[in-house]
């Protein structure tokens, strides 16, 4: 059978390899044989829970292998899963929830404490269900699915149906649903993996998290090839390398954080690695020194360097292991690689014109992995996407011997630890702080995470606030991550005539000394 579809996956190899482990998550292994009839009674309850084709299912829960049941099991009835960022605040998450009008929403048990914050604003769920654990009147992942058959449902995808549904922080301070059809998914899976030598005999790591298409994404090419896949809660570094070593890992994706992290563990050298064949990182830009140091704790090891967006579904454009050369080509380190031969890429000037390699432009990208758009949002698709199909990203940068830099974003998008922080959210959510007149955002270089989010505040006639009021008023409403780490206070905030706040002049005294002004 060949592979078209996320249903597809587990049909094919189902048959194929009914006896392989097909996940390990802890101290439990996951056959082929296993996920197919979990996933068929889970696709039943949902029929039974009144959930049918082009429906939602939501999912608040971190990485464990729920999330792939319940992906195959939406998959089977042609239904879609939009996993929600567990990192949120309450309120952000009852957003994403309703946005995507979702029939059933799951609660991992370490969150259903928020259920009492959030239920009695859900709009369109019917059916909550507790997973790892039965609470609040709700049935438990086991409940659910006790009493239905272990049958296939059947239901067949097209390649224009969507298949994943995640969302992403948007200018506005509203997260969007981006939605990923069938092609977009198998227009990667059918071309990359084989590059990067990904096999049945292989073994992958998941450790991002699967609400970002760095850990969806790199999960579903894993079990596309039939690979066994080890698959991580959250991200432990010293368990990472413990992984490694013990389930002979052969191929993975880390961001440049993590890469960080696992040089500094303690006891980081005294691990065998040797199994390693291919690491792919991503997500946000990386720093030379920490590339040199993963490059030679994981001797011998291919390493590649990917870009793209949960827009484009992921990798689109690709620096290869024989550019990562630090002694002879040290200059493409500090590329994003060369475009996909399926992706069409441009560098694009204000006047909307094609600029000369070497001059900066907003990068388009345009090819089978560009979403089909925003669920739900028309005006912000027509404004990220054109006639032609050519996608804004939003970067800017140049292109050079084909192969792209990236400079500044053209959007004030923060990426911190390879998670996206739009300042207007943070903004937002400072603004009715009291004390505060006025604020903006943006990111300064931190060398752990890329870039760190900073406030600068304007603060009201005679009240006083100060830093860790400003912070901590924050937290109650925003995820942590993009709490701002530190606040200034200034008397007033830079403007253009039109009243537009100068994010570039507030960034630059930090900056001044970055050839790369993002992180």
């Amino acid at each position: 059978m060949a592979l078209d579809s996320i249903a597809s996956i587990i049909r094919t190899h189902r048959e194929e390899r009914p006896d392989a482990v097909a996940i390990v998550a802890g101290d439990t292994e996951y056959t082929w044989r296993t996920l197919e009839e979990v996933s068929n009674r889970l696709a039943n309850a949902l029929l039974a829970a009144g959930v049918g084709a082009g429906d939602r299912v939501a999912r608040i829960e971190k990485n464990g292998v729920d999330y792939f049941e319940l992906m195959f099991a939406a998959a089977k009835i042609n239904a879609t899963l939009v996993d929600v960022n567990w990192r949120l605040a309450p309120p952000e998450k009852l957003h994403i929830v309703n946005d995507a009008a979702a029939k059933v929403l799951f609660v991992g048990s370490e969150f259903a404490g928020e259920l009492g914050e959030i239920e009695a604003g859900l709009e369109t769920v019917t059916t909550t269900v507790i997973i790892g654990g039965a609470g609040s009147g709700h049935p438990s992942l086991e409940e659910f699915i006790a009493d239905q058959p272990a049958t296939d449902p059947g239901a067949t995808a097209s390649p224009d149906d969507i298949c994943l549904q995640l969302y992403t922080s948007g200018t506005t301070g509203l997260p969007k649903g981006v939605m990923l059809s069938n092609q977009n998914l198998f227009g990667f899976i059918d071309e990359v993996p084989a590059n990067w030598k990904f096999t049945p005999d292989s073994v992958s790591h998941v450790v991002m998290p699967t609400f970002h298409i760095a850990g969806s994404g790199w999960g579903l090419v894993s079990l596309a090839m039939g690979a066994k896949m080890v698959l991580d809660r959250e991200v432990d570094p010293s368990a990472i390398l413990r992984e490694i070593e013990q389930h002979h890992i052969t191929h993975a994706i880390y961001v440049p954080a993590v890469l960080a992290f696992l040089q500094i563990v303690p006891n980081a050298n005294d691990h065998d690695l040797s199994s390693m064949e291919l690491i792919a990182y991503g997500a946000s830009p990386i720093t030379e020194g920490v590339l040199r140091g993963s490059m030679e704790q994981f001797a011998g090891t291919e390493f590649v360097q990917v870009y793209g967006l949960t827009e484009t579904t992921g990798a689109v454009v690709e620096l290869p292991p024989e550019d990562h050369d630090p002694e002879n080509k040290p200059e493409l380190l500090r590329s994003a690689g060369k475009p996909y031969p399926w992706v069409e890429m441009r560098i694009v000037g204000e006047d909307g014109n094609d600029v000369p390699d070497g001059e900066i432009g907003e990068v388009w990208l345009r090819g089978p992995q560009i979403m089909v758009g925003y669920w739900n949002k028309p005006e912000e698709t027509a404004k990220a996407l054109d006639d032609d199909g050519w996608f804004r990203t939003g970067d800017a940068g140049y292109r050079q011997d084909g192969y792209l830099f990236l400079h500044d974003r053209v959007k004030d998008m923060i990426v911190s630890g390879g998670e996206n922080v739009y300042p207007a959210e943070v903004e937002n959510a400072i603004m009715g702080c009291p004390g505060v007149a006025d604020v903006a955002v943006i990111g300064v270089p931190d060398e752990k995470w890329g870039e760190a989010v900073k406030a600068i505040v304007v603060t009201s006639p005679d009240e006083d606030v100060t830093p860790q009021a400003v912070m901590a008023w924050a937290r109650e409403r925003i995820a942590g991550f993009k709490v701002p780490k530190s606040v200034d206070f200034v008397d007033e905030l830079p403007r253009n005539p039109s009243g537009k706040i100068l994010k570039k002049d507030l960034r630059a005294p930090y900056w001044a000394d970055r050839e790369r002004q993002i992180g």
